[in-house]
């Protein structure tokens, strides 16, 4: 029962690390048109849009100032979605080890329970074995 415990979250956590990994394809399935114009190109990282934000003459300089600040939200929600991913990722990881320990440790308390078990009942086999010898010899 515990080992099926324990592969089972082995494989959900391996399935999890997949689905991390997974790569998107670049190429278009089959429903979509091929002559999509940027398709093979990368996106600009935000210190790029607002060059471009700069170079740009037809916006007013509040209409500029509000692209720049939401380019700049985005850009710092994109480094606490990370953070939270791997802190996600460490307490899953913690919470599996852990999970496993637990188990490693009901494995040996059941079968030192079980050794204890055995040793008392022995020694109480021995002793009621010797207070029988003694009881014969008084007869």
């Amino acid at each position: 029962m515990w080992t099926i415990l324990a592969s089972t979250l082995l494989a959900q956590v391996s399935a999890d690390k997949e689905l991390d990994d997974a790569i998107v394809e670049d190429e278009p399935s089959s429903g979509e048109a091929p002559d999509l114009p940027g398709l093979g190109q990368k996106l600009p990282t935000p210190a790029e849009l607002l060059k471009m934000l700069d170079s740009m003459a037809g916006l007013s300089e509040e209409d500029k100032e509000n692209i720049r600040s939401e380019i700049l939200k985005n850009q710092q929600g994109q480094g606490h979605a990370k953070a939270l991913s791997a802190s996600s990722d460490f307490t899953t990881e913690t919470a599996l080890l852990l999970v496993l320990l637990g188990v490693i440790a009901l494995v040996f308390v059941f079968f030192g329970y079980k050794l204890y078990r055995s040793l008392s009942e022995r020694e109480r086999k021995r002793e009621e074995k010797k207070r029988n010898k003694q009881m014969k010899k008084k007869k």
